[in-house]
């Protein structure tokens, strides 16, 4: 994947700059933190005013006691060492490089540079990888054809930080209005990643979403043990019993995931494509309705048009599709949760339903709604016992819905597609599963990365990552992860408990047999204790944690 903007890394010396005094030269300088700074003080690459307070001389180097002043938090004092003394009263910007440094540049000294900086390599001092840096476009000038694609020269000028008033000289392969605001994040090779603003909105759009359904959502095993007891209680309406069965109709068994049809089935009905199956539906019906309308009278079919898609969805929804049975766009697991969701609404009295959801959790305070969080955490809802309730019943189905509607945008929040014409698509969901009398669920996400269109091949082969993460009583946290490209398969398998990592062991060469089998060139597999790195992420999509 090629950058938006191009500006290669630095390396040493290599930062060209305007004539300029050489108190402006000295502006910046390094500070070590004598112990880490609180991300909620000082996040990195955030930057805040601070002024000296005192300067002890130690070996080699000075002591400086620093008070920042952030908006939204108290002044907070921090100890750094510095190789030159600061007087104290000294006005300065820090920006927070890391977990242990800060940049800083003296205001006093800045203010007598003689003019700005024209950066033309990123320094990872003052640009370390994963910032978010802000710019005002000053100009824009197309350069001379010298290939296919047009490029444009756009110099801007840096907004915030320790490198604010700096002139950055960018390589474009699109134009830049002057004036505008560019917003971009400096990738692991010092280069710059920006998205229309269009695309800003949206990723915006879709974090308030994650923050509303992550604050809200609950998992399906406490939904659906509550359901099965409820559904057994005697004297139920005959039409609440009825979408009960129907939302335990679609729980997949060990059974049925142990063929390749039932994961295909379960993955199509878990109810992250909902919205696209009734959006396809939909279509073949106004398709359907046209092709009718032009018809002569005489020739129309004696049937009425097809109703409205309105008055279609319940009827979907109360379609049960046994294993090996294609569903139709609509008749999935969501879909039922909806239909259920209603049906427990009419059956309680009015107010039920100003209490959909649960109070806040401790838990959630320390949870970020951004996009790759996987797995999604279990919930603990202390202020629920066992006894059948459908009042109890309504707010974990509520809370259920709002957790595939969080899966719903972290699939939206982490597929995009890139400047290079490369694409990176994200499927997350999560499938219910019963096992006897227990219920339990599988997560799953699905990445799959397209690198841009190659003049030589009409089609590039992607490459596919799978992740599955499990909890189960006998082996408790375990994920596995896949790996596939034109047709080697990899695999790496997180476990939590040393037995479970011991019998994961004694399986390997029983997998790479069956992989075998089935075709697939092996590549390695293998076992480790704890959990996994978080999802590999492209660069583009990263920025907004920061800019919120």
């Amino acid at each position: 994947m090629t950058p938006d903007l191009n500006l290669p890394p630095i390396t040493a010396n290599a930062v060209k700059t305007a004539p300029s005094s050489p108190a402006a030269a000295a502006s910046a300088m390094a500070l070590e933190l004598l112990r880490p700074i609180a991300a909620a003080t000082l996040a990195p690459g955030e930057s805040a005013r601070a002024e000296v307070v005192s300067n002890k001389a130690q070996t080699g180097q000075f002591e400086i006691l620093l008070r920042l002043a952030k908006a939204g938090i108290p002044p907070t004092e921090v100890s750094v060492t510095s190789r030159q003394a600061i007087d104290p009263g000294t006005s300065l910007t820090v920006q927070a490089v890391g977990s242990s440094r800060l940049m800083a540049i003296l205001d006093s000294v800045a203010g007598k540079a003689s003019g700005p900086q024209v950066v033309t390599r990123l320094d990872p001092q003052l640009f370390p990888q994963g910032s978010v840096l802000q710019a005002r476009i000053i100009s824009n000038q197309a350069l001379p054809a010298g290939s296919d694609q047009a490029r444009f020269a756009v110099l801007a000028k840096v907004l915030q930080g320790p490198a604010a008033g700096a002139l950055l000289s960018l390589d474009s392969t699109r134009p830049a209005a002057p004036g505008s605001l560019l917003t971009a994040q400096v990738s692991g090779q010092g280069e710059l990643r920006v998205t229309s603003a269009n695309e800003q909105i949206r990723q915006l759009d879709l974090l308030q979403g994650m923050r509303a359904t992550l604050q809200t959502q609950a998992s399906a095993e406490p939904m659906l043990r509550m359901l099965d007891k409820v559904a057994a209680l005697p004297d139920l309406p005959p039409l609440l019993q009825t979408v009960m069965r129907q939302v335990l109709t679609h729980i997949a068994t060990p059974e049925h995931l142990s063929t390749t049809s039932g994961v295909a089935q379960a993955v199509r009905q878990s109810g992250v494509f909902l919205e696209a199956g009734l959006d396809q539906l939909n279509r073949a019906l106004q398709t359907g309705n046209t092709a009718r309308s032009a018809q002569p009278a005489s020739d129309q079919p004696s049937q009425t048009l097809l109703p409205p898609l309105a008055r279609l969805l319940p009827l979907l929804s109360s379609l049960a599709t046994p294993p090996g049975t294609e569903p139709l766009p609509g008749a999935d697991f969501k879909a039922s949760l909806l239909t259920l969701l209603i049906t427990l609404q009419q059956q309680l009295p009015p107010d039920a339903s100003k209490a959909l959801t649960f109070p806040p959790g401790p838990w959630q305070a320390a949870l970020t709604a951004k996009p790759g969080l996987f797995p999604l955490p279990a919930r603990a809802l202390q202020t629920l016992t066992d006894s059948p309730d459908l009042g109890s019943l309504l707010r974990l189905t509520a809370a259920l819905l709002s957790r595939i509607q969080h899966h719903q945008f972290q699939s939206l929040g982490q597929t995009q597609a890139f400047a290079d014409g490369s694409t990176q698509t994200v499927w997350q969901l999560e499938i219910p599963l019963r096992d006897g009398q227990q219920f339990t669920q599988i997560q799953m996400r699905i990445q799959r990365d397209s690198n841009a269109p190659d003049g030589r091949q009409t089609e590039q082969a992607p490459q596919w990552e799978i992740r599955l993460a499990f909890n189960l009583d006998q082996l408790g946290p375990l994920q596995a992860i896949a790996r596939l490209y034109k047709g080697r398969v990899s695999s790496e398998f997180w476990a939590e408990q040393a037995d479970t990592l011991q019998r994961l062991n004694n399986e390997m060469d029983r997998l790479r047999d069956r992989l075998l089998t089935k075709g697939l060139d092996v590549g390695e597999l293998s076992c480790h204790r704890g959990s996994p790195p978080e999802p590999r992420q492209a660069v583009q999509q990263r920025w907004i944690d920061e800019v919120t």
